[in-house]
C-alpha cells in the first residue's frame, strides 16, 4: 500500500499555524520548569523567597491546595500536571492575544502574520484531553484492578457496546468545550475586525476609526484573557474530578472485593434453597 497518496507529508511551511503556537507555548512552560529547577536547586528553606519564586511558590501552594481538596490526599503530588496544563492553556489564549508574527515559516501562506490561539485547531485541544482520558483509566486500573473491566459489562452483559461509546464521552466533552470556546472567541474578535473595518482610511470607513480602538481591546480581553482563565479553570478541574473518581484505597478495595464474594455466596445459597424447596414438593 503506497500510503504517499493517503498520507500527506507536510513541509515546515504548511505546518498550521496553530501547531507553532502550541510548540511556543510549551517551549515557554519548558524554560520556566527549567528556570525554576535551578533555582530550587540554591533554594535556602530558612530565607524569605523573593520576586519570581516567591510569586510561584504561591501559585504553587494554592493549586496543590485545590488538588487536595478536590482529588484527596493521595493525589498530592498531582499538582505538578495541574500546574503544567493550566499555565500551557493560558499562555495559548495569550499568544492569540498577542498576536506574535509568524516568522518561523518564511515560505507559508501565513508568514509574518499574528500568531493565533493554538486551541482554535481541534488537534491541540484533542491532545491534552487524550492524556486526561489516558490518565483516567490508567489511575482506574491502577486502583481498581481486575474490576475497572466490570463497568463495561453493567448493569448486564449486553450494555458492552453502549458502555464502550459512552467511556469516549469525557474526551469529547473536554475537547469540544476547550475547541468551541476558543474558536467562537475568534471568529467574535474577527467579526469585530471586518465588521467596523480597519483604522485608516480608505480602506476603512470612519466609524471603524472610532469605534475598532475601542471595542477590540475589549474584546481581546474578554475572549482571549478572561475567557482563558475561565477555559484553563474548567478544563483542569473537569480534569481533577474524572482521575480522582477512579481513585479506591487499598482498604476499600479489600472490602469491596469481600463483599462480592458474599454476595456470590448468598446467590449460590438461596439457588440451593430454591432446589431444596422444589425437591420438597
Amino acid at each position: 500500500m503506497d500510503f504517499g497518496k493517503v498520507i500527506k507529508w507536510l513541509s515546515w511551511d504548511e505546518i498550521p499555524p496553530e501547531f507553532l503556537s502550541s510548540i511556543l507555548a510549551l517551549l515557554i512552560m519548558l524554560i520556566l520548569t527549567i528556570v525554576i529547577r535551578i533555582k530550587l536547586r540554591k533554594y535556602d528553606a530558612l530565607e524569605k523567597p523573593k520576586g519570581f519564586f516567591n510569586a510561584f511558590e504561591a501559585i504553587n501552594d494554592w493549586v496543590e491546595k485545590q488538588v487536595i481538596d478536590l482529588m484527596g490526599p493521595a493525589f498530592k503530588d498531582f499538582s505538578g500536571y495541574i500546574l503544567f496544563v493550566g499555565g500551557y492553556i493560558i499562555l495559548g489564549f495569550i499568544i492569540g492575544w498577542i498576536g506574535i508574527p509568524n516568522i518561523f515559516q518564511p515560505h507559508g501562506d501565513t508568514f509574518g502574520e499574528p500568531l493565533p490561539n493554538p486551541f482554535t485547531n481541534i488537534a491541540i485541544p484533542l491532545s491534552i484531553a487524550l492524556i486526561t482520558f489516558v490518565l483516567t483509566h490508567y489511575n482506574a486500573i491502577k486502583y481498581k484492578h481486575w474490576s475497572y473491566f466490570e463497568r463495561y459489562i453493567e448493569p448486564i452483559p449486553i450494555f458492552l457496546p453502549v458502555n464502550l461509546v459512552t467511556m469516549w464521552s469525557s474526551l469529547l466533552s473536554l475537547t469540544l468545550r476547550l475547541f468551541g470556546n476558543a474558536l467562537a472567541g475568534y471568529c467574535v474578535i474577527t467579526l469585530i475586525y471586518v465588521g467596523l473595518g480597519t483604522s485608516l482610511p480608505p480602506e476603512g470607513s470612519l466609524v471603524g476609526m472610532v469605534f475598532d480602538p475601542i471595542l477590540a481591546p475589549i474584546g481581546h480581553l474578554y475572549f482571549d484573557l478572561f475567557d482563558g482563565l475561565i477555559q484553563m479553570a474548567v478544563f483542569t478541574i473537569l480534569t481533577m474530578i474524572n482521575i480522582s473518581n477512579e481513585y479506591i484505597s487499598p482498604e476499600e478495595y479489600k472490602l469491596s472485593i469481600e463483599n462480592k464474594k458474599h454476595e456470590k455466596e448468598m446467590k449460590k445459597q438461596r439457588r440451593l434453597e430454591k432446589k431444596a424447596k422444589k425437591v420438597g414438593i
